[in-house]
């Protein structure tokens, strides 16, 4: 499988070096859950031609590839670690909560997402104004009101 939003060195950058190592088939799957994940919590905050090109961690921004590295090194730490125990293991937790809260920023604009240039990558709310809804007050009637009926 490929790499989908980050690399093997962005996962490995997030997990003990002397417990445990992502490599291709053990991150295959959690690959597409943080891709779903992440694609899900932005697809309000950024225009689909944005995120359909992130194709992969080169084309990805730094600030995404570090969410989907936390976010998969979560997933397999706790895959690895369960078989030790029911719990949930806290590192893990911890690696997820922390890539969850920095999905929240960037949808609350609190991170601003930086293309390979460092420039804001544009949202989806950026640069809207009247004429971008309709109708508005250039549109031809009729208009209606709130206290208007229709019987």
């Amino acid at each position: 499988m490929a790499e989908l939003l980050a690399s093997i060195q962005d996962i490995n950058t997030w997990l003990p070096d002397d417990k445990l190592e992502a490599t291709g088939p053990n991150t295959d799957k959690f690959q597409i859950e943080a891709w779903r994940l992440i694609r899900g919590q932005l697809a309000s905050s950024f225009l689909p031609t944005t995120l359909a090109s992130w194709t992969g961690p080169t084309t990805t921004p730094d600030q995404i590839r570090s969410i989907a590295g936390k976010l998969i090194a979560a997933y397999l730490y706790k895959k690895v670690y369960s078989e030790d125990s029911v719990e949930i293991p806290a590192y893990a937790q911890d690696l997820y909560n922390e890539a969850i809260a920095d999905l929240i920023a960037i949808r609350m604009g609190s991170i601003t997402v930086l293309d390979a240039d460092d420039n804001p990558i544009e949202d989806n709310l950026q640069g809207l104004g009247t004429a971008d809804f309709y109708p508005n007050s250039s549109a031809n009637g009729p208009y209606f009101t709130m206290d208007q009926t229709f019987g």
